[in-house]
């Protein structure tokens, strides 16, 4: 039962996000409408994406076609953010405590902002 449940959820999610893409919304237009989180629908568009492309999962581990995109990182310290340099000039500064899984998904959802 617990394989069919996440096929459900799967298949939910697939709907939701091909619902979005045909409402011509913008992600934040459409979650409100949906009354859907946004985070939750980058974070189900990022699996759904990586499933398909046979990317990596959070856990790190790296499968072929993965798409990386370059960043340069400046440490910061307990009392500075950290600087992420982004590929076309753009940078954003980071608290030092965020979590590593808050990271990922904020540079998922710039990636898919084309931002990245």
């Amino acid at each position: 039962m617990v394989g069919r449940r996440r096929t459900d959820r799967e298949q939910y999610w697939r709907g939701v996000l091909q619902r979005q893409g045909e409402s011509g919304l913008s992600v934040a237009s459409f979650c409100r409408q949906e009354s859907i989180s946004a985070p939750s629908f980058y974070a189900w568009s990022r699996k759904l994406r990586a499933r398909d492309a046979g990317a990596p999962s959070l856990d790190g581990k790296a499968n072929p076609g993965t798409q990386l995109f370059p960043v340069r990182i400046e440490a910061g310290t307990s009392s500075a953010p950290v600087r992420i340099f982004l590929p076309h000039g753009a940078s954003l500064d980071v608290p030092g405590s965020m979590d590593r899984r808050a990271l990922v998904e904020l540079l998922g959802a710039l990636r898919e902002a084309e931002l990245c």
